[in-house]
């Protein structure tokens, strides 16, 4: 029976990018993610205010920084272009983004990678039960 993901023993090749399709990030100022946003600067404990530009793209104000979210130049592996009066930068993940946002927002933010570990301690022993 022939594999599924390959043809004939060769690995099937991606289509060509469409280049007349709209980029990754043409729906930036999605509802959801202004929302996500928003909440995102509550619980940072950033003031701040989150809105939609008449082109498209996200601002993100607090304080005296404004960010613009924008989409990326066609043909860049980025989903966002995340700007600010000093810096222009790629994201392209949604994590990449609010930890970026954040960073930018905070100078106290330390980023931290995510780790998964085992627990350095093996768990208590079950409680004992008194004798009948």
């Amino acid at each position: 029976m022939p594999d599924p993901i390959t043809h004939s023993g060769a690995a099937a090749a991606a289509p060509p990018p469409d280049s007349t399709a709209p980029h990754r990030g043409a729906t930036v100022a999605a509802p959801s993610l202004i929302a996500l946003l928003a909440e995102s600067l509550h619980a940072w404990r950033i003031a701040g205010a989150v809105s939609a530009e008449p082109d498209g793209t996200i601002l993100v104000a607090a304080g005296a920084l404004r960010l613009r979210i924008e989409p990326p130049p066609p043909g860049l592996p980025f989903r966002w272009m995340l700007a600010s009066a000093e810096r222009r930068r790629g994201v392209a993940s949604l994590s990449g983004l609010l930890r970026a946002l954040h960073a930018a927002l905070d100078p106290g933010y330390a980023a931290s990678r995510l780790r998964i570990a085992e627990p350095l301690l093996p768990p208590p022993p079950p409680p004992s039960r008194p004798a009948p």
